[in-house]
């Protein structure tokens, strides 16, 4: 069963998940979601989880990268998303490029653009789901420029011994994360100063050839009801961690994003550990599925009876 990727063309959170894909050399179904709500199908098979990107293994939905990755790697286990020697520590330096390197990647590239650049519905969106601020954004623009350019600088030194990758000789989650960044800077026009400034670091420039010549695997394209059939038709897998930290298996919980708006996830309770969440589910179209978190990044309350 082929995994599934719910995603839209201009997410730089898809963009790392498709190199991933890549990075396996996996062959995957594509269900291009609206990049903003309303987003019935995904809605349907997560339970309220609507960011970008989700994938789909026959009835388990796997939320946030974290999760993702994580999925994939068991999917398929080589060439693996964090090779020796740093292991585990892609992960650590991906967290940090998905949290504040991710937010100063954001205003290097959106804080750049000009009045009416993209479609109002859009910042309504973002604004209401995430607190979203063009104008406070645009007005951050030059110190989170600076915090970009510093970390391109960083990756630059780094490479600058001639290792083809953040941890050597081939990529893995941190080449992925730290890439996805800087893929996004270079997608908007108006950064184009930004953009010429971090290629202008040649060991830096050098790495982003490669990383892209990673390419996207094998994609076929399905539609959202596709995958709804998808899911209904097959069962979630067993979980494969532990309930602790004073919660019980089976009990009624929710989960939400930290930082996000959207509806949180409920369902019982069948993992909270540290390596992941999961909740058991069932939607009126997809049927039984389970929902997986990373633990990082995700608040779990009680659902009180």
């Amino acid at each position: 069963m082929p995994p599934i990727l719910h995603h839209y063309a201009a997410s730089p959170f898809a963009e790392l998940v498709r190199l991933a894909l890549g990075l396996k050399q996996l062959k995957w179904q594509s269900v291009i979601i609206p990049n903003i709500m309303p987003k019935p199908d995904l809605v349907e098979l997560t339970g309220g989880y609507a960011r970008t990107p989700v994938l789909q293994i026959g009835a388990d939905i796997y939320c946030d990268t974290g999760a993702i990755l994580a999925a994939l790697e068991h999917l398929k286990p080589e060439p693996s998303l964090y090779p020796a020697p740093l292991g585990a520590l892609h992960k650590v330096m991906a967290s940090w490029a998905g949290g504040p390197q991710f937010i100063a990647h954001v205003g290097a590239a959106m804080g750049t653009l000009p009045d009416g650049a993209l479609p109002a519905a859009f910042y309504t969106d973002r604004k209401a789901r995430f607190g979203f601020d063009m104008a406070g954004l645009a007005k951050a623009e030059p110190h989170l420029k600076s915090q970009a350019l510093t970390a391109a600088h960083w990756l630059d030194a780094t490479l600058a011994d001639g290792r083809a990758f953040v941890g050597g000789d081939v990529p893995g989650h941190a080449d992925l994360a730290f890439y996805s960044n800087i893929w996004l800077v270079r997608s908007v026009p108006s950064a184009a100063a930004t953009v010429a400034e971090i290629m202008a670091l040649p060991a830096l420039a050098a790495w982003c050839t490669r990383v892209a010549a990673i390419g996207h695997g094998e994609p076929e394209p399905i539609t959202g009801a596709d995958a709804i059939a998808v899911a209904a038709g097959a069962s979630p897998a067993a979980a494969s961690g532990q309930v602790v930290s004073g919660f019980a298996t089976g009990e009624p919980v929710m989960v939400r994003t930290d930082g996000s708006h959207d509806t949180p996830v409920a369902g019982r309770l069948a993992q909270l550990d540290p390596t992941g969440i999961c909740v058991l589910r069932t939607g009126d179209r997809c049927g039984a599925v389970a929902v997986h978190f990373p633990r990082l990044g995700q608040i779990v309350v009680p659902v009180e009876a």
